[in-house]
C-alpha cells in the first residue's frame, strides 16, 4: 500500500511510497488535501458541491466519481474492501483512514501546540531535562513550517474552497505563531540570546507583521548589548505595518524603544556557547547556482554600465517571456557592477501595486536614504522636503523641514526633480545603477517618473544606467505610450533573452556533475539525458531547474558530495532512462503554478480559444479555433490578439515543424499540458466533439 505524507504548510506536497505524487488536475489534488486537513467523514453530496458548484447534482456526483478513480489509481488501491486503504469510501460518505501509513504535518503542529500550551504556567519549576525535550521537539516542529497553509495553492471555479482554505491559514498562523513565540521565550529565559534571535527571525519570515516579534527581537538585540540592531527592529517593525497595513506600533512598542534608545545596554556578552552545527546547504539549492547561456547578454549590459560611467546616460530593456531569466541576468549584472564601484538601487513592481503610487521608486529609495548617514549633504531643505513625500521617516529625521512649496498643478514636477536631484547627487560619488523588476506592473506615474529621470539626467551627463526587465507582447495600451516616448528622447538598448540551447543544457548538466563525467559511458548517459531534458523543457530556464528540482525531490536524481567538499550531481535512476515519469513527462508543480497564474488573467472568451487549440494541436487556425470554441469571429479576434500578447500562444512560421502561416502553436509544450488538464471533463468532451465534428468536414 506505501505510506501517505501531507506536507501543506508551504506549498502543498504528497509523497506515497516516498515518491511524490503528480496530479493530472487541481481538483484531485485539492481534494486529497481536504480529506487530509479535514480529519473526518464527508458526505459526497457536500464534496460535489464544493467542488462542482456550477454543476447540477447529477453532474457534480459523476465529477467527484471519476474524480475519485483517478485518486484509487494514484494510490494504488483496488475496487475492494482493504481495511489497510487510504480511502474509506462509501455508497454516501469520504474520508481518509487514519489508522493506515498516514503522515500530516498538521497533526505534529497540533500536538506539539497543544503541549506548549498546556506548559505555559509552568517554566519556572520545570526541571531542565524537562525544558531541553520541550524546546528540542519545538525546534523541530518549526521545521516543518516552510510557508501559509497551502502557500500558493488555490482552485478556480470552487470559491468555497478558497474560503476554507483562507479561514484554515488563519488557524494554522495562528498555532504556528504561538509555538514559536514559546520556543523563543524559552530560550530567552535560559539565556540562548543567539538561538533565541534565530528563532524570532525566522517567525519574522513567516509572519512579518507580527508586533510580538519585533518585540522580542529588540529586547533580545538589546539584552546582548546591541541597541543599534533593536532600534533597527523597531524601525523595520514600523515600516512594515505602516506600508502593507497603514497602522503604527502599538503604544508599547513605541515606549519600549523609546527607553531603548534612553538607556545604555547592558554590557555586551558572548554569544552561548551552545551552537548548533552549522547546516550543510541542501544540495537542491545547488541547482540555483550555475549561470550559463547569457555571456554575449551579460558582455553587452557591461559595455553600457562602462558607457554610463563615461556620462552618458544609458537605458536598458531586458526583455523576454516569464520564466527566460530576467531577474537572474539583471542580478548577476548587478553584483558585477558593485564589484566595479557602482552605487546600486533596485526596487520592483508588482502586479498589486499598479494601484500603489510610485511603489517600485519606493522600494529603490528607501533602502538607499536610509543607508545615508547625512541625507541633507546630498539635498537642500527643500527638495528633502519634496523627497519626504516618497519617504514621510525623512521628517523624523528632519523635524524642521518645511512644508513643499508651490501650488498642487506643480507638485508632481517637483517630486520628479527632487529624485532626480537625488540620483544625481549619488551619481557624482559613483556610478549608479537604478534597477527596476517587471515594470509592467508598474503604474502610470512611477512610468512617467523613470521617463523624466532618463531625459534629466541624460541631460545633465549623470553617470546612470536604468536598467528595466519586462516581459515580451505586453498587453497595456500605457506602458507601450511610455515606450514610445522613451524611444524618442534617447536611444534605448534592448537586449531580448531567447531560450537556452542544447548545448547549454548539456554545459549546465556536465558543470552539475563536476569531475564525475570522464568515464566515456557516464558521458553518453549524461548526453542521452541532456537530450530528453532539452526536448521536455525546450531550453526554458525556468521549466529547466524546476524539472531538475522536481525529479531531485522524486528521488530520481541525487548529489553526491566529493572528498574536496563539492557537491556534484548523480542521476543512477535516470541513467536508463526508464522511469515511468522520464518516459510520459510531467510538469514540476511551481512551473504548473506559474502557468495556472498566468491563465487566471485571460478573459473566458480568450481561455476558451486556447482550450481549443489545445484540442486541435497542429490542426489550429483562427477559424478552426473560433468553430471549436463557439465564438464569433469579431470575438475571436479579439481573444486572439490577448492570447498572442500573454505570449501563452504564437503564430507558427513556415520553417517551424513545417507548419504553413496562419496556424498557432503554444509558447511551450507545458502550457497546452496545463491547459488541457485545467479545463474541466465536461468542457473537455464538448470540444472534443466540435473538433470531431470540423475534422468530418474538412475535405
Amino acid at each position: 500500500m506505501g505510506n501517505l505524507r501531507f506536507t501543506l504548510l508551504g506549498p502543498p506536497e504528497v509523497r506515497h511510497a516516498d515518491q511524490m505524487l503528480l496530479f493530472s488536475t487541481r481538483k484531485e489534488f485539492a481534494l486529497l488535501i481536504y480529506l487530509a486537513a479535514g480529519s473526518r467523514i464527508h458526505l459526497r453530496k457536500a464534496l460535489s458541491e464544493l467542488f462542482w458548484p456550477e454543476d447540477d447534482a447529477m453532474h457534480g456526483r459523476t465529477s467527484l466519481r471519476v474524480t475519485l478513480h483517478h485518486l484509487r489509481h494514484r494510490l494504488s488501491e483496488g475496487t475492494g474492501v482493504d481495511p489497510a486503504s487510504h480511502l474509506l469510501i462509501t455508497n454516501n460518505t469520504l474520508a481518509l483512514n487514519f489508522t493506515s501509513a498516514i503522515e500530516l504535518d498538521l497533526h505534529t503542529i497540533h500536538d506539539v501546540w497543544a503541549q506548549a500550551h498546556a506548559s505555559t504556567h509552568s517554566t519556572l519549576i520545570m526541571p531542565e531535562h524537562a525544558r531541553r525535550s520541550l524546546c528540542d521537539r519545538l525546534q523541530r516542529t518549526i521545521n516543518l513550517a516552510r510557508g501559509e497553509f497551502l502557500e500558493g495553492f488555490s482552485l478556480c471555479g470552487a470559491p468555497a474552497f478558497d474560503d476554507w482554505a483562507r479561514s484554515q491559514r488563519e488557524y494554522w498562523h495562528m498555532q504556528i505563531s504561538e509555538i514559536f513565540d514559546r520556543l523563543s521565550g524559552l530560550q530567552f529565559e535560559a539565556g540562548e540570546l543567539a538561538a533565541a534571535i534565530e528563532t524570532v527571525n525566522r517567525w519574522l519570515i513567516l509572519a512579518p507583521l507580527h508586533e510580538e516579534a519585533y518585540q522580542r527581537l529588540m529586547r533580545l538585540h538589546f539584552a546582548v548589548g546591541d541597541r543599534y540592531a533593536a532600534l533597527h527592529a523597531y524601525d523595520v517593525c514600523r515600516e512594515r505595518l505602516s506600508s502593507d497595513m497603514q497602522v503604527e506600533p502599538t503604544p508599547e512598542t513605541v515606549a519600549l524603544a523609546s527607553r531603548m534608545r534612553a538607556v545604555a545596554p547592558p554590557r555586551r556578552k558572548e554569544m552561548h556557547a551552545r551552537h548548533m552545527p552549522a547546516e550543510a546547504p541542501s544540495p537542491a539549492l545547488l541547482l540555483d547556482g550555475p549561470f550559463l547561456g547569457r555571456t554575449a547578454e551579460f558582455n553587452l549590459l557591461i559595455q553600457t554600465y562602462h558607457t554610463a560611467q563615461r556620462g552618458q546616460t544609458q537605458v536598458v530593456l531586458l526583455e523576454g517571456e516569464a520564466g527566460i531569466g530576467k531577474t537572474r541576468l539583471a542580478k548577476e549584472f548587478l553584483a558585477r557592477a558593485e564589484m566595479e564601484g557602482a552605487d546600486v538601487m533596485q526596487g520592483r513592481a508588482f502586479e498589486t501595486g499598479s494601484r500603489l503610487l510610485y511603489q517600485p521608486v519606493i522600494e529603490a529609495l528607501r533602502p538607499r536614504i536610509k543607508r545615508e548617514n547625512a541625507p541633507d549633504d546630498l539635498l537642500s531643505d527643500i527638495w528633502l522636503a519634496e523627497l519626504a513625500r516618497l519617504l514621510p521617516e525623512l521628517r523624523d529625521r528632519y523635524p524642521d523641514l518645511p512644508a513643499p512649496q508651490g501650488d498642487r498643478s506643480m507638485a508632481c514636477n517637483r517630486l520628479f526633480e527632487a529624485v532626480a536631484c537625488l540620483l544625481q547627487a549619488l551619481a557624482r560619488r559613483a556610478p549608479l545603477v537604478f534597477f527596476i523588476d517587471d515594470i509592467q506592473w508598474a503604474d502610470t506615474a512611477s512610468l512617467n517618473m523613470f521617463h523624466y529621470l532618463a531625459r534629466s539626467c541624460a541631460e545633465s551627463a549623470t553617470p546612470v544606467l536604468l536598467l528595466l526587465t519586462l516581459p515580451m507582447r505586453t498587453r497595456r495600451s500605457e506602458l507601450d505610450r511610455w515606450r514610445t516616448c522613451m524611444e524618442h528622447t534617447m536611444p534605448l538598448t534592448h537586449i531580448q533573452l531567447a531560450r537556452l540551447t542544447a548545448e547549454d543544457v548539456l554545459c549546465l548538466l556536465q558543470t552539475l556533475e563536476g569531475a564525475g563525467g570522464k568515464d566515456s559511458g557516464r558521458t553518453a548517459d549524461l548526453e542521452r539525458f541532456g537530450e530528453w531534458l532539452f526536448a521536455q523543457t525546450e531550453g526554458q530556464p525556468f521549466y529547466l531547474m524546476e524539472t531538475l528540482k522536481g525529479l531531485f525531490e522524486c528521488g530520481m536524481l541525487a548529489f553526491r558530495q566529493s572528498r574536496e567538499g563539492r557537491w556534484n550531481l548523480d542521476f543512477p535512476a535516470i541513467a536508463a532512462m526508464e522511469h515511468e515519469t522520464v518516459e510520459h513527462g510531467f510538469c514540476p508543480p511551481r512551473v504548473r503554478e506559474m502557468i495556472v497564474t498566468r491563465l487566471d488573467r485571460l478573459t473566458p472568451n480568450a481561455f476558451a480559444l486556447l482550450v481549443a487549440s489545445a484540442i486541435l494541436g497542429q490542426r489550429s487556425t483562427f477559424e478552426r479555433m473560433c468553430q471549436v470554441a463557439n465564438l464569433a469571429e469579431e470575438h475571436g479576434l479579439a481573444a486572439l490578439d490577448e492570447v498572442l500578447r500573454s505570449g501563452l500562444l504564437n503564430e507558427a512560421k513556415r520553417e517551424e515543424d513545417l507548419l504553413t502561416a496562419g496556424h498557432y502553436v503554444f509558447a511551450h509544450q507545458q502550457i497546452r499540458a496545463v491547459v488541457y488538464a485545467e479545463v474541466g471533463e465536461a468542457r473537455r468532451r464538448i470540444f472534443q466533439r466540435r473538433a470531431q465534428q470540423w475534422s468530418v468536414l474538412l475535405p
